[in-house]
């Protein structure tokens, strides 16, 4: 392959002899335009570079092989499951009512208590490290969220108030915790059901009993935009940290939103109105390509896979409903979204509500936990079986 000079031709070795040039002028301006430009070095590299691997192979994305996933229970914990967090090899399971603080993963936080405080607890010992009341005048705090650093966190009450804390630093593992409240977010009419905090887009997304949905500016602490009105309450958020997409359950209604709040797909995810959806996880693997699976967890304790197509794709068209149903009560000024959430697999292996969901970044666990306390990993059966199936 013939090199070619894309720098300055000054900047090449050789390419001018500054001693044979008589004029100072010319001389200064040549030293000059080096200077400015600098030195491209004459070579970099001793040996050849290494051969690009072709044999790499991408994990199984177990969402698209879902239709030969088997469950195993791997664990019970005594209440609800609310939180599945995997840490390397760790697994980390959190009940009701408790999130884990980001970062060390050594501690959690807790609420819900009789007298309306919200604690810090140790993880290993269940020890409990510092209690704060009356965060919220007296209300009940309904759901909490931690920025990705561990540095903010975020409360949402009873009154429909969204507070934004930051988290003091202490000098050791004893001295006091202490939340100094740094803004109070109002626009909710209602008690907030969830909270997600996506620090790589600087963004919090609140969801309410007042069927709204509202993002907010992570940074400057206001108001960005509110999602069109849902006809059910919110029950489930949450933000790609890769993409930015927001997915959104309200009864039976599942969402995906582009991070500027345009509506990329809906679809009604249950033909029985009573069968909720209480949670929902997306892939957020590197490869982009992996990022167009969801699932969404049920009160009849189904587990669906959905993947999201363009409307222009054949498996879209297959189950293209009348233009009037696709918008499904949402106030989207008649604008349709540009893709389909196709149905992949119904994966049934609970006997209580799915409350908790969770994908591994590498996509090498599929987790989710039910209101029983009963944790499943989804696993594909065997080696012949992954040594069978295409990759890609």
């Amino acid at each position: 392959m013939m090199s070619v000079n894309v720098f300055y031709y000054y900047t090449y070795e050789g390419s001018v002899d500054i001693d044979a040039v008589a004029d100072p002028a010319m001389k200064a301006a040549i030293l000059a335009q080096i200077n400015h430009f600098g030195q491209t070095p004459r070579q970099l590299f001793l040996r050849p570079h290494a051969k690009r691997r072709t044999d790499r192979k991408l994990p199984l994305n177990p969402l698209k092989f879902s239709s030969h996933l088997t469950p195993h229970e791997i664990r019970t914990i005594t209440s609800s499951v609310a939180q599945i967090v995997t840490v390397n090899d760790r697994i980390i399971v959190l009940g009701q009512n408790n999130i884990i603080k980001p970062m060390t993963h050594t501690k959690y936080v807790a609420w819900g208590f009789p007298d309306r405080s919200l604690r810090f607890m140790s993880y290993d010992q269940d020890r409990l490290l510092s209690t704060h009341e009356n965060l919220h005048g007296g209300q009940q705090i309904q759901c909490v969220s931690a920025s990705h650093d561990g540095q903010l966190l975020v409360t949402g009450a009873d009154d429909g108030l969204v507070c934004v804390w930051r988290i003091s630093s202490y000098s050791g593992p004893r001295a006091p915790r202490r939340l100094y409240l740094k803004k109070t977010l109002c626009a909710h009419t209602a008690k907030i059901t969830c909270l997600y905090v996506c620090q790589p887009y600087m963004m919090i997304v609140s969801g309410s009993d007042d069927c709204t949905v509202i993002l907010w500016d992570l940074s400057s602490l206001v108001f960005l935009r509110q999602l069109p009105e849902f006809p059910f309450p919110i029950s489930a958020i949450l933000v790609n940290d890769l993409t930015g997409d927001i997915v959104t359950a309200a009864g039976v209604l599942l969402a995906v939103w582009s991070v500027n709040g345009d509506c990329l797909s809906v679809v009604n995810s249950s033909q029985l109105p009573s069968d909720l959806i209480l949670s929902v996880t997306t892939c957020t693997f590197s490869d982009w390509l992996e990022t167009n699976w969801y699932i969404s967890g049920h009160q009849s304790g189904a587990i669906k896979v959905w993947q999201m197509v363009h409307n222009s794709s054949e498996s879209a068209q297959t189950q293209k409903q009348p233009s009037s149903q696709l918008q499904y009560g949402l106030g989207l000024g008649g604008k349709l979204p540009d893709y389909t959430l196709v149905l992949h697999k119904v994966l049934k292996g609970h006997k209580h509500p799915v409350t908790a969901l969770h994908i591994s970044s590498d996509l090498k666990l599929l987790l989710s936990g039910d209101s029983g306390g009963h944790l499943f990993s989804w696993t594909l059966p065997d080696e012949t079986l992954r040594n069978s199936v295409k990759w890609g």
